[in-house]
């Protein structure tokens, strides 16, 4: 039985000059990748950066799946 890799739930902040800062959730599997999935809904001039991450139960309770940016 192979087992899926393992996935963290990554808080990137997303800053853009005269805007609010915006924190989207990614389930991903490497920091890189969180940026990543970021950068590719994101305009190219805002500033991204890991701000945090969740807890496995709170990824389980707000069902966030892999992949799926969510704003928090």
């Amino acid at each position: 039985m192979q087992h899926s890799p393992k996935r963290h739930a990554y808080l990137v902040a997303v800053s853009q000059k005269r805007e609010a800062v915006r924190v989207y959730a990614v389930l991903v599997g490497t920091s890189e990748e969180a940026l990543e999935a970021v950068a590719l809904n994101a305009p190219p001039s805002v500033k991204l950066q890991i701000v945090g991450s969740l807890s496995r139960a709170l990824v389980k309770r707000i069902r966030l799946v892999p992949g799926e940016l969510r704003l928090v």
